[in-house]
């Protein structure tokens, strides 16, 4: 997208979606080295309704802090708390197998995700545990997102999930034992019971 020339990102991208109104502050630049700016948008018949900067906000900082796994603090910029959303596969059905079945949720390419760890957070209006990392007490290497959604029985396959991440509760390792892991799930579960949505 950042190499497409202005005037072909406003006609190819934001024409097609019916895009009127564009809100942005007046030092925004896009498209191939940063051409592309207010005066364009506005030449080219778009509505631009400016917003002044707030001062230590940037998408290169929160997508710093959402490396980190710092959902608190990335939700202190973006005024919510960071999302994570995609459709619901087969996993390795592990979760079921431990008492704690996951819906593993399949995040578009590209798209950013926080680091690995454990979160609390909530989904379809139910507390969530949820697992961003490689399963490293299984050996894994490929990245999965899996949430455990409290006090839920149902379906998701197929179907669109939303995640709101409200607070990292700790990294992801191996454990000693099957019995090990499973009772550290069962803290991580208390411990999303008691997590508190960042406002």
């Amino acid at each position: 997208m950042s190499r497409r020339e202005p005037e072909d990102f406003v006609g190819d991208i934001l024409e097609p979606l019916g895009a009127r109104v564009v809100v942005a502050a007046e030092t925004f630049r896009f498209g191939k080295g940063r051409q592309g700016d207010v005066p364009l948008l506005r030449r080219l018949g778009l509505e631009v309704r400016p917003v002044p900067l707030v001062e230590g906000v940037s998408s290169s900082r929160i997508r710093e802090l959402l490396h980190a796994g710092d959902v608190v603090g990335a939700a202190g910029l973006l005024g919510r708390p960071p999302e994570v959303e995609g459709v619901v596969v087969a996993g390795d059905q592990r979760g079921g197998t431990l008492g704690f079945p996951t819906a593993n949720i399949a995040v578009e390419a590209g798209l950013l995700v926080p680091g690995h760890g454990i979160y609390a957070g909530s989904a379809l209006g139910h507390r969530v545990a949820a697992s961003i990392g490689v399963n490293p007490h299984y050996g894994g290497s490929e990245r999965r997102i899996e949430a455990f959604l409290l006090d839920f029985e149902g379906d998701l396959y197929g179907q669109n999930l939303l995640l709101e991440l409200w607070q990292r509760l700790r990294d992801e390792r191996a454990f000693a034992s099957e019995d090990e892991l499973v009772s550290q799930i069962g803290r991580d579960v208390e411990a999303a019971k008691a997590a508190v949505r960042p406002d």
